[in-house]
């Protein structure tokens, strides 16, 4: 097994509740070895649960990432990959932006073009149109050749904007630490359709976007599972009895006290702009992630076919050691 970040071989493995993840002891990234199998899914979840929890915290980070992204460059027009139910659209919108969106699921895809207009069904591909900016928030953690897609996004855009859940957020790393197998499994989606491969930290990431021929502009880390929404969050896909929801409050309250003086939290965003010149770097690695066989989309690299916002599965916890 080689990395597809830094190509290196060495690697630090734990199996916890059936998801063996594995950690490069090089650059940190976290892989998973997940059997890729049609198990839960989009339509699984609640659509009004979900758009009276996550939908919040989505719509309030959007007009963040949006704020974000407009005090480091972000100028001109702003397609959205995997854009879900438009809520980054919505709030670039607001803020005078020409958006584009491009969705795979069809009861998301029709939600957000029915409210904003400019919003077709698929994936990215070699056909699709490039924007000045280019967002795939919550996406890339799901995918298997993050290399090739990288390569696909720069023939696209020159400013990238990225979401991933992080491994250096408190939520991920209790679960871990203390071996919880449910938390674990929901962190790594392991139960669902589409399964994350990949975790990153801010420095991971950074090298694999500097291996991908984009430097970093800007960095910074939001609120995921803020405390009005522990309940409805960790109850939507009717796994979960209120009761036992409510139980767990304390502890959610506890983490993001904590997250706060620490200035990090599960989740992770990226500005980065394409380097003068383009291409790689020289020595950046080539190799597919050892996962589960996310779906190509015929057209130079793989595509998001993924269910939920952003490409995520729509109950989808906070981002995400061995």
């Amino acid at each position: 097994m080689t990395c597809a970040i830094c190509e290196g071989e060495r690697f630090q493995s734990a199996t916890i509740a059936g998801v063996t993840i594995h950690r490069c002891t090089g650059c940190g990234v976290r892989t998973s070895a997940i059997t890729r199998e049609r198990r839960l899914n989009y339509a699984d979840v609640d659509e009004g649960a979900y758009l009276e929890s996550i939908g919040k915290v989505r719509r309030q980070q959007a007009e963040e990432i949006v704020r974000f992204v407009r005090e480091h460059g972000g100028a001109g027009e702003w397609l959205d990959v995997g854009c879900g139910y438009g809520y980054v659209l919505d709030a670039a919108r607001a803020a005078g932006v020409r958006v584009r969106g491009i969705e795979p699921d069809a009861k998301a895809c029709a939600a957000a073009a029915a409210r904003i207009g400019n919003v077709s069904q698929g994936t990215l591909d070699d056909s699709t149109p490039g924007a000045e900016v280019l967002s795939t928030l919550d996406v890339i953690e799901h995918l298997d050749d993050l290399n090739a897609f990288a390569a696909l996004v720069q023939s696209k855009t020159s400013l990238w904007v990225i979401k991933v859940p992080s491994s250096e957020g408190l939520f991920y790393k209790v679960a871990h630490a203390l071996r919880i197998g449910g938390a674990v499994r929901r962190l790594w989606q392991s139960e669902y359709e589409f399964p994350h491969t990949v975790y990153f930290d801010r420095p991971s990431l950074t090298r694999f976007l500097e291996c991908n021929g984009f430097e970093v502009v800007a960095a910074r880390y939001l609120d995921e599972v803020p405390n009005g929404t522990v309940v409805d969050r960790l109850t939507l896909d009717g796994r979960t009895p209120r009761w036992k929801a409510w139980a767990a409050v304390p502890l959610f309250f506890a983490i993001n006290l904590v997250e706060r003086v620490r200035g990090k939290s599960d989740a992770l965003v990226v500005v980065a702009r394409a380097a003068r010149g383009g291409g790689p770097s020289p020595g950046a690695a080539r190799h597919p992630l050892p996962a589960s066989g996310a779906r190509g989309n015929g057209g130079g690299g793989p595509s998001p076919r993924l269910r939920g916002e952003g490409g995520r599965r729509p109950d989808e916890g906070p981002g995400g050691e061995p």
